[in-house]
């Protein structure tokens, strides 16, 4: 799996250590390659490197981060940016926002937030591309679409329905009639195989992992992954 690249903005180091553990260490998948204590700084790195995703702070010295992401997003408007503050302030929100930024975490970062985030991130990338597969219907990959890009979320019928503008009835019948598999089961298998790529490439909590893939309850998730795996979350992690 191919790194991505990050460049991480933040005027205290011990942030940047602690996001950058979160990132490589408990995450996976991100490599902080350049690291920036203003905008400035981080200007003068994307002046010659274009990271894959920006994680920056708002309140730094010398250039803040709401001047830098707009500087930043006029010579790279497709890098993915997320904002990390320690204020929860209406302004900032706002102006970050309408910069195109992808999210506003508030410190301490949770690692659970943030695994979403950058799991949202991915799935519009992979959105954008548009890849019907060969031999499928085009309404049952959308059905599948919305399934694998909502998974952390209550997934009901008129969810998928009011999605799509598709009548409840004719989304479920034609699912089993397509796939010879009913819609509930294939929404817990996506969620199992989400859940058994979350426990193998990073080191998130299982109850963490049990709400990104649409489980409230992280005993109720360990007792359906035993039942359709054979192993509980963590002997599954343990043997892999």
């Amino acid at each position: 799996m191919k790194l991505k690249n990050v460049l991480l903005v933040d005027d205290e180091k011990v942030i940047r250590k602690g996001i950058k553990k979160l990132l490589e260490d408990v995450i996976t998948g991100y490599k902080v390659m350049w690291e920036a204590s203003n905008g400035y700084e981080a200007l003068e790195i994307a002046n010659i490197e274009i990271p894959d995703l920006v994680i920056t702070d708002i309140r730094m010295p010398e250039m803040n981060g709401i001047d830098f992401i707009s500087y930043f997003k006029k010579r790279h408007p497709l890098v993915s940016v997320i904002v990390i503050s320690g204020h929860d302030d209406f302004i900032y929100v706002r102006e970050a926002l309408k910069l195109g930024v992808k999210d506003y975490l508030l410190k301490p970062i949770s690692r659970s937030e943030l695994a979403s985030t950058l799991q949202n991130i991915d799935k519009e990338r992979t959105s954008n591309n548009d890849i019907i597969n060969p031999g499928e219907s085009v309404n049952i990959s959308k059905i599948k679409d919305v399934i694998n890009r909502n998974l952390e979320k209550e997934i009901t019928l008129n969810f998928i329905s009011n999605t799509l503008n598709l009548h409840p009835n004719y989304i479920s019948q034609l699912f089993k009639q397509k796939t010879n598999i009913k819609l509930s089961e294939y929404i817990m298998q996506q969620r199992i195989e989400k859940s058994k790529e979350l426990l193998t490439q990073t080191q998130l909590k299982i109850y963490d992992i049990a709400h990104l893939v649409g489980y409230v309850n992280s005993k109720h998730f360990s007792v359906v992954f035993k039942k359709i795996v054979g192993k509980t979350p963590y002997q599954y992690r343990q043997k892999i």
